[in-house]
Protein backbone atom coordinates (compact mmCIF):
# COMPACT_ATOMS: atom_id res chain seq x y z
CA UNK A 1 0.00 0.00 0.00
CA UNK A 2 2.59 2.55 1.10
CA UNK A 3 4.62 1.78 -2.50
CA UNK A 4 1.56 2.43 -4.55
CA UNK A 5 1.21 5.61 -2.44
CA UNK A 6 4.66 6.84 -3.33
CA UNK A 7 3.92 5.55 -7.11
CA UNK A 8 0.82 7.93 -6.94
CA UNK A 9 3.16 11.11 -5.44
CA UNK A 10 6.04 10.75 -7.23
CA UNK A 11 4.02 10.98 -11.11
CA UNK A 12 1.89 13.56 -9.70
CA UNK A 13 5.25 15.43 -8.56
CA UNK A 14 6.59 14.87 -12.60
CA UNK A 15 3.33 15.66 -13.64
CA UNK A 16 3.96 19.40 -11.70
CA UNK A 17 7.01 19.44 -13.43
CA UNK A 18 6.09 19.15 -16.51
CA UNK A 19 3.96 21.98 -16.13
CA UNK A 20 5.94 24.05 -14.97
CA UNK A 21 8.87 23.40 -17.78
CA UNK A 22 5.89 24.03 -20.16
CA UNK A 23 5.03 27.06 -18.55
CA UNK A 24 8.08 28.28 -18.29
CA UNK A 25 9.33 28.18 -22.26
CA UNK A 26 5.70 29.18 -23.47
CA UNK A 27 4.94 32.05 -21.42
CA UNK A 28 6.71 34.37 -23.60
CA UNK A 29 3.94 33.20 -26.40
CA UNK A 30 1.39 33.60 -23.39
CA UNK A 31 0.64 29.90 -24.08
CA UNK A 32 0.23 29.04 -19.88
CA UNK A 33 -1.53 25.72 -18.81
CA UNK A 34 -2.51 27.18 -14.90
CA UNK A 35 -1.59 24.70 -12.50
CA UNK A 36 -4.37 23.25 -10.31
CA UNK A 37 -5.66 19.81 -9.53
CA UNK A 38 -7.40 19.14 -12.64
CA UNK A 39 -4.21 19.99 -14.84
CA UNK A 40 -2.10 17.87 -12.27
CA UNK A 41 -4.23 14.92 -12.73
CA UNK A 42 -4.16 14.68 -16.23
CA UNK A 43 -0.45 15.12 -16.59
CA UNK A 44 0.22 12.64 -13.82
CA UNK A 45 -2.29 9.95 -15.60
CA UNK A 46 -0.75 10.49 -18.96
CA UNK A 47 2.70 12.38 -18.81
CA UNK A 48 3.59 13.79 -21.77
CA UNK A 49 0.68 12.95 -24.21
CA UNK A 50 -0.97 14.96 -21.46
CA UNK A 51 0.28 17.84 -21.46
CA UNK A 52 -0.04 18.01 -25.04
CA UNK A 53 -3.42 17.45 -25.09
CA UNK A 54 -3.75 20.32 -22.80
CA UNK A 55 -2.24 22.65 -25.05
CA UNK A 56 -4.12 21.65 -28.09
CA UNK A 57 -7.20 22.43 -26.02
CA UNK A 58 -5.69 25.59 -24.75
CA UNK A 59 -4.92 26.61 -28.68
CA UNK A 60 -8.70 25.37 -29.38
CA UNK A 61 -10.41 27.15 -26.64
CA UNK A 62 -7.83 30.80 -27.12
Amino acid sequence: MFKFILKIVKKAIIGMILLFGYNTFLSSLNLMIPINIITIIIASLFDVPGIIGLAIFLLVNY
